[in-house]
């Protein structure tokens, strides 16, 4: 196998003449015949070393199994086919551990395994989809390596009762603008054979791209589906409501905030934190970060805050924060 820069005719040449000598003055039909030969080895090889259905079934299962629970495919082959080898050795014979050795558990086929599934998934999805009324949520979102994110989920009529899936997810290569989204969802329903006049709503947030009356994505898929009606995702709405929190409850983050930012600020506070809940028997040994993206995250880290309460009073006397034990101290602070 040569690199793409040794395809050169006079590098090629200088190759076949330096190394091959023997084979410089072969004519073409000679070289042709040799590359008819490699492909029949190619061929015989596969077939001969062919998995029988049960370890084949076998492999997709643990692909499945690793795709749900979002592991690394190389998991399979470091450490599920091991232990696998180690339970039946002992619970069963050598015999049985040499036939889990049959399962191809290999990094790229996990990888391949987790495809196929990826695809047979989708076509099942889209064959529930054609020739059905259908209701859409699209949103455009970024995640935790800043990658602009196209989503789109479906929901449709099946045996009358309802049912929500994900219709894809797509990178926005370029700008994320409403006809750049709405040529990814045409190019989609189109490859699958899906028709546009089955679309009969569309939910989004409020932004310009989604929801603009003139040149944003609703406006582009009013155009395709006359029919089509437009609602403001509840979700989102109810994301803005609670931005305005009251004013008790407004104090309390603030001040939650602030003692959670005082023991995480250094890696030696967090260690000495953990070590005192460790020490109380804590069901916890660390408090959460608040997120302002995501508001139900201030459920969690007030729950979080009152469970270790005593923990960060005792945290807060070993730091000179008296201020802070006072606060944990007090009644009426616990009980807001």
């Amino acid at each position: 196998m040569l690199a793409a820069d040794s395809m050169k005719p006079n590098k090629l040449r200088r190759h076949l003449k330096t190394l091959h000598p023997n084979h410089a003055d072969k004519p073409l039909e000679f070289f042709q015949q040799k590359r008819a030969e490699y492909c029949q080895q190619s061929s015989r090889f596969v077939n001969a070393t062919s998995v029988n259905q049960r370890a084949l079934l076998a492999s997709y299962k643990v692909a499945y199994q690793i795709a749900q629970c979002k592991k690394k495919h190389s998991i399979a082959e470091e450490l599920i086919m091991p232990a696998a080898l180690d339970m039946v050795s002992v619970m069963l014979d050598d015999a049985s551990a040499a036939k889990i050795k049959t399962i191809p558990l290999s990094n790229d086929t996990v990888a391949r395994r987790i495809n196929d599934i990826a695809n047979d998934l989708k076509e099942q999805l889209v064959d529930k989809l054609k020739d059905k009324l259908k209701d859409s949520c699209f949103d455009e979102a970024t995640d935790s390596n800043k990658d602009c994110l196209f989503i789109a989920y479906v929901r449709f009529d099946m045996t009358n009762s309802l049912c929500e899936d994900l219709l894809f997810c797509k990178y926005v290569r370029d700008r994320a603008t409403a006809e750049e989204l709405f040529k990814m969802l045409d190019c989609f329903l189109t490859e699958n054979g899906l028709k546009w006049e089955n679309c009969i709503g569309v939910c989004s947030d409020g932004a310009q791209t989604m929801a603009g009356m003139r040149n944003g994505l609703w406006a582009l898929i009013k155009k395709a589906s006359p029919n089509a009606e437009w609602t403001h995702c509840v979700i989102h709405r109810e994301a803005l409501a609670s931005r305005h929190l009251s004013s008790e409850l407004s104090e309390v983050m603030t001040d939650i905030v602030g003692v959670v930012n005082f023991i995480k600020t250094r890696p030696l506070k967090t260690r000495v934190f953990s070590a005192i809940c460790e020490e109380m028997g804590a069901e916890h040994q660390a408090v959460l970060f608040h997120s302002e993206a995501r508001w139900l995250s201030r459920r969690k880290i007030l729950s979080r805050v009152f469970e270790l309460r005593e923990q960060i009073r005792m945290f807060s006397e070993q730091e000179h924060k008296y201020d802070l034990a006072e606060k944990f101290s007090d009644e009426n602070f616990l009980a807001k």
